[in-house]
């Protein structure tokens, strides 16, 4: 059986509270299991089982799940493991820094290497077409499985747009806006004559970026759609709007109150009125730095 990011997602959750009542083996047990499930994830799996075996006071098992992980071709970016405080019964070590030495070298060749990708999902002949932006330190499939269900497949055509900015393993990120300027554009989706609508989507910094794009003067979207977006930095979006101001712009922007960004959204209120920009705020009570559980609905209610 097929196994989806939704599934990693729930087997993350599940570890998780499995460490939070401290039931360490059945945590260890299930993420042993999940290897020969998630193979494009077990740099994520054993970077996990090298904590909870720090945890336990065992170094040689914790130094053991890492080498694991290069053994199979996985790496990281080699911050993760340095700046990780539950793996500091091993950081001090040889072996540790041998390891941290052998991923950097994977990640620096991974690095020059990479490049932009898209897929297309959907119906071809849709009157919309959505392009989405994944999260950072997240990629273009992974976010697909995340928001598109068999009926948005059937009523719309996505293009999921992968930046080129390498995080680390499977994991991408938007940090330099030019970069992700021209790998958005250089996104080859054909449309046909009877596409209407025209939208643009993101979620967190991925939703930064597509706001941003939003306001190229090149580019006709008709609409932005923004998930938890995290507004770092409002001075650079107050100048894209400022210089290139759309007219009948439409913003919608959906965010939880226990986002850790929400008062930058917030902040940026009184900027899109300033310019005039008609911009719809959902806030969702209790929710934090995730996709709405009702996402489909918000979605076909704003397009």
């Amino acid at each position: 059986m097929k196994r989806t990011y939704l599934d990693f997602l729930n087997l993350q959750r599940s570890t998780i509270d499995l460490i939070k009542e401290k039931k360490y083996e059945e945590a260890i047990l299930n993420l042993n299991n999940a290897k020969s499930k998630f193979p494009n994830k077990i740099d994520r799996i054993g970077h996990w089982l090298s904590g909870i075996n720090c945890i336990q006071n065992n170094k040689e098992n914790a130094l053991s799940e890492l080498r694991e992980v290069l053994d199979n071709g996985l790496y990281w970016n080699p911050s993760i493991l340095t700046n990780d405080t539950d793996l500091s019964l091993i950081q001090d070590s040889e072996e540790f820094a041998a390891i941290v030495q052998k991923s950097e070298e994977l990640y620096e060749f991974n690095k020059s290497k990479s490049s932009s990708l898209f897929h297309n999902i959907g119906n071809s002949e849709s009157e919309t077409s959505i392009t989405a932006l994944h999260w950072k330190n997240s990629n273009a499939l992974d976010f697909s499985e995340q928001i598109v269900t068999d009926d948005l497949k059937n009523k719309y055509l996505f293009s999921f747009v992968q930046s080129s900015q390498l995080f680390s393993h499977g994991c991408y990120h938007w940090d330099h806006y030019d970069v992700a300027k021209t790998d958005i554009e250089n996104t080859h989706i054909e449309l046909h004559d009877g596409v209407k609508n025209r939208i643009i989507l993101g979620v967190s910094q991925g939703a930064d970026t597509a706001i941003k794009m939003y306001f190229e003067s090149n580019r006709n979207y008709d609409t932005v759609i923004a998930l938890v977006p995290t507004l770092s930095d409002l001075h650079s979006i107050e100048e894209k709007i400022k210089n290139h101001q759309k007219v009948n712009a439409k913003m919608v922007m959906i965010t939880g109150d226990k986002d850790y960004f929400y008062n930058n959204v917030l902040d940026a209120m009184p900027i899109f009125e300033k310019y005039n920009i008609s911009c719809k705020l959902i806030v969702i009570e209790g929710m934090g730095h995730t996709i709405p559980s009702n996402f489909v609905k918000l979605l076909e209610e704003n397009i």
